[in-house]
């Protein structure tokens, strides 16, 4: 079997992701704040042998799937939701090269994200990237 690239998992993944949300999840309720954006969030070995994945919905009432997902909504607030703008943790990381990458699909605020990078290791992903990609 030969691994399928990147793109195509995340496609796929994100079209079964968009077929599972309920239609009266998208609907809000009177007096709601408005929805910020659903992205979904991929993280990846660099030879494709692994990936793992998770829809982030801003804002989160507590019982999305994303583990930190009030902080990763915050996250992307204050980057403008230019993702290669986020900052997270401020420690240090080995030298272990063991490469991943992080890619994000979906709408925020109403524009289309498309964000993909690779890090030498999950430690340095999560020192850029912080509670988005922390799942």
């Amino acid at each position: 079997m030969f691994p399928r690239p990147r793109t195509t998992v995340a496609a796929a993944l994100a079209a079964v992701a968009a077929l599972l949300t309920p239609a009266s999840a998208h609907a809000e309720a009177p007096g709601a704040e408005p929805a910020r954006g659903e992205v979904f969030l991929t993280v990846s070995d660099a030879e494709d042998t692994w990936t793992r994945g998770v829809m982030l919905v801003c804002p989160d009432d507590g019982g999305g799937p994303h583990p930190r997902a009030a902080e990763a909504c915050e996250a992307i607030d204050r980057s403008g939701g230019e993702l290669r703008q986020l900052s997270g943790r401020q420690h240090d990381c080995t030298n272990e090269h063991r490469p991943v990458v992080a890619e994000a699909t979906g709408i925020w605020r109403g524009s289309r994200v498309h964000w993909r990078s690779e890090f030498p290791n999950a430690c340095a992903m999560l020192r850029q990237t912080g509670a988005v990609f922390d799942f």
